[in-house]
């Protein structure tokens, strides 16, 4: 890996952060405030703020905080447009995306620099996610976010991009639904041979906000409609990204229900070994967590977590494939 070779193509700035926030009057403030607490000694920043069109006055916080720019709030805008917004008006090198419900470590914005200086086949790193909140299914919920250290396929919102890898892919997609990050992804790896990496180190407090299971359930439904829209979308190309975890989704909905049915109405002899084999693949994956240097709780709580997932995982896809089929309808009838 190479010294990058194109320090001197944008002016000053060096970094961009891009912070984004929609009705997060109760955490707007402490986002802001952790990108100002940053040490960058030998580096120039600029710190933006972009409203999703919040009513609880979030903008107006943001404006007592102190930002650069502040920009939006005139609307209701989705995730993708805010972050698009805020790039256009960046300066820097770099763009470091933030959600307005997380706090940035202090030491990730010097790393991250580090690492994409030193390294220009990649266009964008994140490191991990830390979710506020220590219960034992957050703790869980969380290990998807922080796989092991290298290249990955997708990141999320939150990541440090090359500013001129992600204008020339584009930005993120307006035109889905929910899954511009993995898009974004998939068009920078697939059109610009370039990585997406994960760093083992902290970036960032998340507060997940999850207060009821209706939450959990509405959150993974929508993961289930992503990955339906990204696999659709993608399906075909030498990277049919999505494609075989959609059809795992449905697969393993389709026997947890089986097995639910089975315990509920067949004769005992039957549900014993049903409940065997459910016993059985859970200890399995809990063993995988396990090699990978979690604890008992945590690992056995992500065993039980990754089965049940599918079911509104499988559901959000459902959801997709019917919307997607009524406004097929629609436009032909038109």
């Amino acid at each position: 890996m190479s010294a990058l070779s194109d320090e001197a193509e944008y002016p000053s700035p060096d970094v961009s952060f891009v912070v984004i926030g929609y009705n997060e009057a109760r955490n707007i403030a402490a986002c802001l405030d952790s990108v100002r607490r940053c040490p960058l000694p030998r580096t120039t920043y600029e710190l933006i703020y972009v409203d999703g069109g919040s009513t609880d006055g979030s903008r107006t916080i943001a404006e007592g905080v102190g930002v650069d720019l502040l920009l939006g709030g005139e609307r209701r805008r989705r995730a993708a447009e805010n972050r698009n917004l805020g790039a256009k008006s960046a300066q820097g090198r770099y763009l470091q995306f933030i959600d307005g419900d997380m706090v940035l470590d202090p030491d990730w914005p010097a790393a991250a620099i580090g690492f994409l200086d030193l390294h220009p086949e990649v266009a964008a790193v994140y490191g991990n996610l830390q979710e506020i909140n220590t219960r034992i299914l957050f703790r869980v919920m969380q290990l998807d976010w922080n796989p092991q250290e290298g290249p990955v396929a997708t990141c999320g919102g939150a990541a440090m991009f090359r500013r001129e890898a992600f204008e020339a892919a584009g930005g993120f997609p307006e035109d889905v639904r929910y899954g511009e990050e993995p898009l974004l992804c998939w068009r920078i790896r697939n059109e610009q041979k370039r990585l997406i990496y994960h760093l083992n180190r902290p970036m960032a407090l998340h507060d997940i906000g999850f207060r009821h299971i209706e939450d959990y359930w509405r959150q993974y439904v929508r993961h289930g409609e992503t990955y339906a829209e990204i696999a659709a979308r993608c399906a075909g190309s030498d990277d049919p990204m999505w494609v075989r975890e959609r059809t795992t989704n449905f697969g393993w909905a389709l026997v947890l229900l089986l097995a639910v049915v089975v315990l509920i109405t067949a004769p005992l002899s039957a549900k014993a070994v049903v409940a065997a084999l459910v016993i059985l693949m859970v200890l399995r994956k809990t063993a995988q967590m396990l090699r990978r240097g979690h604890g008992i709780a945590v690992s056995m709580g992500y065993a039980v977590f990754v089965y049940v997932s599918k079911i509104p995982l499988a559901w959000g896809q459902i959801k997709w494939s019917l919307s997607r089929k009524r406004n097929q309808s629609g436009q032909s009838a038109t």
